[in-house]
């Protein structure tokens, strides 16, 4: 009995942590695409890896070329570009030629001597590296592109999740999501609440939200949660002390764990509950005593 309550407690939590998650992960992609972050960090991406750090030159060509602006509205830049079309674009603006023309070896070696010293090394290296071949040479110009953008992937994921933790703090005082709080109420002994909670997570888990619609998700688990007597938010003359400080603290660095995390965790709980109910305790007839002899009888 101890043993459940101590688990339904976790299925309680987890639950609160996944739904805080999810709005989190919901403001961070409304903030993403209003400041078109991924459009930023792409386009830092591009401008170290072409080496121009004021992006008035080659950078600048290669954004203002039709290929690139076809990617993104008017006036924007794009949040992705294709390896290939980067290979293109680049190969045009190095070597460009006539509509009715055909590019030659000659062409492209003439325009790399235009590239600043450090791109004219590393385009030679790809060029020797290709056989002097002008469709391997594209080839290696994406593998060139691609290996970068692994780099500007990192440098992204490390900036959202710096935001995540940062939205996460906000989220968690305005909306006073304390952990403490939330155990000592969870905790409590034949506490209403975590029974409630616990069958929404497991209402929550059997309805099979995938992992890959993180709207639905969120619409699911809120309303779910909703109609719980969950002790979160304010009310007036409330006192803020060091037990919900940490309890914040505590909130805020779960949530940006992120949803898939808590997603996956309370499945197991769940599975685990649901796998090891302890049996119904069942009046027992007593056992009979057999009466002892007497001697000689």
């Amino acid at each position: 009995m101890f043993g459940s309550a101590i688990l339904d407690t976790a299925i309680g939590l987890i639950f609160v942590y996944l739904v805080i998650s999810l709005i989190v992960s919901a403001a961070n992609e409304l903030l993403a695409a209003v400041f078109r972050l991924r459009a930023q960090n792409l386009f830092l991406g591009i401008r170290e890896l072409l080496q121009d750090p004021s992006a008035t030159g080659l950078v600048s060509r290669f954004y203002e070329h039709p290929l690139i602006e076809a990617l993104a509205a008017q006036d924007k830049k794009p949040s992705y570009i294709p390896s290939r079309t980067f290979a293109l674009t680049l190969l045009d603006i190095v070597s460009p030629v006539a509509p009715a023309g055909n590019r030659t070896l000659d062409d492209l070696k003439a325009g790399i001597e235009k590239l600043p010293q450090p791109l004219q090394i590393t385009f030679r290296v790809l060029l020797d590296d290709a056989g002097h071949d002008m469709e391997q040479f594209k080839k290696q110009l994406e593998t060139w592109f691609n290996s970068s953008m692994e780099r500007v992937s990192g440098w992204y994921k490390r900036k959202t999740q710096a935001i995540q933790l940062a939205l996460a703090l906000v989220i968690v005082v305005v909306g006073n999501v304390d952990s403490v709080r939330i155990v000592r109420s969870l905790s409590g002994v034949n506490s209403p609440l975590r029974d409630s909670i616990k069958a929404a997570a497991q209402s929550f888990v059997e309805q099979k939200v995938q992992q890959g619609d993180p709207q639905k998700q969120l619409t699911t688990a809120t309303e779910a949660i909703g109609n719980l007597a969950l002790p979160i938010g304010w009310v007036d003359g409330g006192h803020v002390g060091a037990s919900n400080i940490l309890g914040w603290l505590i909130t805020a660095l779960a949530a940006s764990l992120g949803a898939p995390f808590w997603f996956d965790l309370l499945n197991r709980f769940v599975n685990v509950r649901a796998s090891g109910k302890a049996p119904k305790d069942e009046p027992k007839s007593p056992k009979e005593v057999p009466i002892p002899k007497q001697p000689g009888g």
